[in-house]
C-alpha cells in the first residue's frame, strides 16, 4: 500500500494516524505491516522503523506466531476460523461493513498483562477490492476490572442475602425456591427427593435458663455440623428459630434415615458449657419425608412437619418418618 496524500494540505496516512490517541496499525493483503502509529509504538515500544514492511504484528500481542484480527479480515475468513482464535469474545461492528470488533485479555502486555478492546475493518480501493486491513486497540483493563468488582459484589450480596448470618446455612427465603427446583427436577428425571426438618428439643428453656448467648452457641454448632454432614447435592436451611430444614435430592428414605440419624447421635454427644461452667447436653428432633410425585413444595414441607411433630411426641431426640 503506497503512501499517498489527501486534499488536506497534503497530509498522509501515517500523519493522520499518528495524530489519534488509540493505537492503530494498518497492514497490505500480503500481510505486511505498511503503518505503525506513534501510539502503538509508546504501547508496544516496537518502533515504526523497526516493525513497517515486517509480518510482526503478533509480537505485541502474543509469545508465539498467530493471526491478529486484522490478518483474518485480509483472509476473508469465515465465522469458525473466527471462532478458532476468538470463540465468543467477537461480534460483527455495527458501524462498519465486513469490521469485527473484540475483547481479550493479553497476558503478555505489560508486567500482569491487559484487557484490550480492538476493530478490525478491511481497507478496500476505489474498485472495492480488498487491499488491506486497519485495527486499532484501546486497552480497558480498568474497565474489567470494574466489571469484574462489580459482579463479585453482586454474587456476595446475592449469598448474603441468602445465608443467615448465625448459622451461616441458607435462610428461609431461599429454602421455597431451591425446594421447587429439585422437586421439578426429581420429577423431570424420576429420581428420590428427600426432605428433612430438625427441631432443638426444649431451646426454650435452654435460653430462659442460661441465656440467649448459650441458644445462639447451640444453634452456630448445629449449624457447622449440619454443614459437615452435607453431600454435595444437599442443601441446609435455618428455617426458623430453632428450625432446621436440609433438602436431600437424589436420595432414598432409608439412605436420608441413616444420614439424619448420624447427624442427630453426633449432636446429642456434643458438650456444651454454660457461661457458669456446666455442661449441657442438647438434643433435637427430626421428622423425614421423602417426595411423592403429586407433591407440592407446601405439601412436601407440611408432610415433614406432621413427621417433626410425631418425633417430638414420641419422646423427642428421634428421628420420625
Amino acid at each position: 500500500m503506497s503512501e499517498s496524500k489527501n486534499e488536506l494540505n497534503g497530509i498522509s496516512i501515517s500523519d493522520l494516524l499518528d495524530n489519534i490517541p488509540i493505537p492503530a496499525f494498518i497492514i497490505n493483503k500480503h500481510h505486511v505491516i505498511t503503518h505503525w502509529n506513534a501510539s502503538l509504538e509508546m504501547a508496544s515500544g516496537l518502533s515504526a522503523n523497526e516493525i513497517v514492511g515486517t509480518q510482526d504484528q503478533w509480537r505485541p500481542f502474543y509469545k508465539s506466531q498467530r493471526p491478529t484480527m486484522a490478518d483474518l479480515i485480509v483472509d476473508e475468513v469465515q465465522t469458525s476460523e473466527l471462532d478458532q482464535f476468538y470463540a465468543a469474545k467477537y461480534h460483527p461492528s455495527d458501524v462498519l461493513q465486513g469490521a469485527f470488533m473484540a475483547e481479550d485479555f493479553f497476558p503478555d502486555i505489560g508486567k500482569g498483562g491487559e484487557w484490550l478492546s480492538f476493530t478490525a475493518s478491511p481497507i478496500k480501493d476505489a474498485k472495492g477490492e480488498l487491499v488491506g486491513a486497519i485495527e486499532t486497540l484501546v486497552v480497558i483493563t480498568d474497565r474489567k476490572k470494574a466489571e469484574f468488582e462489580l459482579t463479585e459484589s453482586e454474587k456476595l450480596y446475592r449469598e448474603l442475602s441468602q445465608i443467615d448470618d448465625l448459622t451461616q446455612l441458607y435462610n428461609s427465603r431461599h429454602f421455597y425456591s431451591e425446594l421447587e427446583k429439585e422437586l421439578e427436577r426429581a420429577r423431570r428425571y424420576k429420581q428420590p427427593l428427600s426432605l428433612c426438618m430438625l427441631d432443638l428439643d426444649c431451646f426454650k428453656r435452654l435460653n430462659d435458663n442460661f441465656g440467649h448467648p448459650f441458644g445462639d452457641q447451640v444453634l452456630k454448632k448445629l449449624g457447622l455440623l449440619i454443614k459437615l454432614h452435607l453431600r454435595s447435592v444437599d442443601s441446609a436451611y435455618r428455617y426458623g428459630g430453632e428450625e432446621f430444614a436440609i433438602i436431600m435430592p437424589q436420595a432414598k428414605l432409608k439412605d436420608a434415615f441413616t444420614a439424619i440419624e448420624r447427624l442427630r447421635l453426633e449432636f446429642s454427644e456434643l458438650d456444651f458449657r454454660t457461661t457458669a461452667g456446666q455442661t449441657v447436653n442438647v438434643s433435637l428432633s427430626a421428622g423425614l419425608v421423602s417426595a411423592e410425585s403429586n407433591d407440592s413444595k407446601l405439601s412436601l414441607v407440611s408432610n415433614a412437619d406432621k413427621a417433626l411433630y410425631r418425633a417430638k411426641g414420641s419422646g423427642k431426640n428421634r428421628t420420625s418418618f
